[in-house]
């Protein structure tokens, strides 16, 4: 397996835990109205999640190699 794929796999899990949890709150602020316009709050932070989710993804993919070189 290359280290592009080993970093990508690392950034896939850790993205999908961060994703799940950010999605859990934005169901409890949009549940509990915790703002003045919940929904609205609830779906920029849906919004966040994805993009967290894509980025860590990307970044393990960039920064497996530099990682695996380095422990060489």
């Amino acid at each position: 397996m290359s280290p592009n794929i080993a970093g990508a796999l690392v950034g896939f899990v850790v993205g999908l835990m961060g994703y799940l949890a950010i999605r859990l709150v934005a169901s409890r602020i949009e549940q509990n109205g915790v703002t003045a316009e919940p929904s609205r709050t609830a779906g920029l932070l849906r919004m966040v999640a994805l993009a967290d989710f894509i980025l860590f993804i990307v970044l393990g993919y960039i920064v497996g190699p530099m990682i695996i070189e380095a422990s060489n």
